[in-house]
């Protein structure tokens, strides 16, 4: 077995007081968006009422054919880093008593990123 020399435990034993000695500085919050202008990055599209407005602008040029009085009711789902925004028909109450729940439809439905406010996932309810 090879013995260190004491110049090279001298300057080891330096360069671990020397990191043991630097202050630890605490990581800055992640933001799952990118950063923009220098700054963290913040969503864009916060609320409901955002996404609900970019799916009727998108609604009203790609998809013409919806049927707002078949499917008056427009929903934004909170789906953590995005939103699922679809048109749908609420449930109803006949005079029975019985409910009528309506799926698909053929009404548009898309993910909107809240970072960017990127549409993506696009297609018809079926």
């Amino acid at each position: 077995m090879q013995r260190l020399s004491r110049r090279y435990l001298v300057g080891l034993c330096a360069v671990v007081l020397a990191f043991a000695s630097t202050p630890v500085r605490a990581e800055p919050d992640s933001s799952p968006c990118a950063p923009r202008w220098g700054r963290p990055g913040e969503p864009l599209v916060t609320k409901t009422e955002t996404a609900t407005a970019i799916y009727l602008a998108v609604e009203r040029d790609f998809f013409p054919g919806a049927e707002p009085a078949e499917f008056p009711e427009v929903v934004a789902e909170d789906n953590g880093d995005w939103w699922i925004v679809f048109r749908m028909r609420p449930p109803q109450e006949l005079t029975n008593g019985e409910v009528v729940v309506t799926r698909g439809g053929g009404q548009l439905t898309l993910r909107i990123a809240k970072c960017d406010a990127a549409i993506s996932d696009v297609h018809f309810s079926r």
